[in-house]
């Protein structure tokens, strides 16, 4: 049936695809060259095969073994941005960079000159500053080659972030630790969640208590959370909570006024980060903030959890030779009544 699948796909055989699908058809099992059907579909532009593909639960997420291509590569190489934007929809990560090439799919877009591919690939948030392993960007690629609508559509896009970043006012006034303009700001209905656009930079896809928080300006995280500023929001491309983010640069006066504020309810002061399972303890011990790993226990974070390497807070810091911080977790532990088991390094 796998077979019957993919040669109907590559023969151009919408029917006869749609029809394996239906009969339960291993939509996941890839071909001799390790080319799944949602990838062949989705090079060669087909949009009923991709969308029946999808509707049965196809990996948007696989990579093809020759180059580390995703589908969405596959797509923007074939020029169709309907199949991009289904993709997408489906979980398709935007910014995937073949390890190969390093290209991401916009760059492909721009190397096989489709207009359409690109336009929807911007419209959705593609980041223009990724550099492929030669150390181009799409821009540079679209220039390279003499694609001057494309790279207009590009420097258009930039051109839109700027101005995006300069009607940031609040997030800068926080930035430059500007306490009486973040205090003006806010008096005159400034949003206190919003949040920065990706533009390359280290305060991408930040909110203003995010930034604060980061950046230890306990005033001026008292403003926000004064003018409602959501403490359950996650800042930045690791997905942090403001509790992750001063607890990383040792910022225990703003843990203590996250812990003690009145929304102090809704802050998620145990959640783990998606990338390395670490919470705001394990942040705080990881670079030897003492006293922020302190507030964090009295304000009752978990001393159990394990990271996605299987360390707890207090393993952590034995194993960075943080001494003084293993014996007060170790003694929150006695206080609380906990039994935590712990591994060794000859249990690995």
């Amino acid at each position: 049936m796998v077979v019957t699948l993919l040669r109907a796909i590559r023969a151009g055989d919408t029917r006869g695809a749609v029809r394996a699908i239906r009969e339960r058809a291993d939509v996941h099992h890839a071909g001799p060259d390790g080319f799944t059907p949602l990838m062949v579909a989705a090079g060669l532009g087909q949009r009923e095969s991709v969308a029946a593909l999808l509707a049965a639960g196809a990996n948007v997420l696989a990579v093809e073994p020759s180059m580390g291509a995703t589908a969405l590569h596959k797509a923007a190489q074939s020029g169709d941005g309907e199949i991009v934007a289904q993709l997408l929809d489906h979980g398709a990560f935007i910014d995937q960079q073949s390890p190969v090439l390093g290209h991401t799919p916009l760059m492909d877009a721009v190397q096989h000159k489709s207009v359409a591919a690109v336009m929807v690939l911007i419209e959705r948030g593609a980041r223009l500053t990724p550099l492929n392993h030669f150390q181009q960007t799409a821009l540079d690629l679209a220039d390279g080659d003499g694609l001057s609508d494309i790279a207009g559509l590009i420097r258009s896009a930039e051109r839109r972030i700027t101005d995006r970043l300069r009607a940031r006012e609040l997030s800068a006034a926080v930035l430059a630790g500007a306490t009486e303009e973040v205090r003006r700001l806010l008096s005159r209905g400034a949003d206190p969640d919003e949040r920065l656009p990706l533009a390359g930079s280290p305060d991408d896809d930040y909110t203003p208590l995010g930034l604060a928080a980061r950046d230890g300006h306990e005033r001026i995280v008292r403003l926000l959370l004064d003018a409602g500023a959501d403490v359950r929001t996650i800042n930045g491309l690791m997905g942090a909570t403001p509790a992750h983010e001063a607890a990383y640069g040792g910022h225990d006066g703003v843990i203590r006024i996250l812990t003690g504020s009145p929304s102090a309810a809704a802050l998620e002061i145990d959640a783990q980060g998606a990338y390395n399972g670490l919470t705001a303890l394990h942040d705080a011990v990881w670079h030897g903030h003492r006293d922020a790993a302190r507030a964090l226990v009295e304000a009752g974070a978990a001393l159990h959890l394990r990271t996605h390497a299987g360390v707890t807070p207090r393993e952590l810091a034995a194993l960075y030779g943080y001494a003084d911080i293993a014996r007060m977790l170790e003694g929150a532990e006695r206080a609380r009544g906990e039994v935590v088991l712990y591994r060794t390094l000859d249990d690995d």
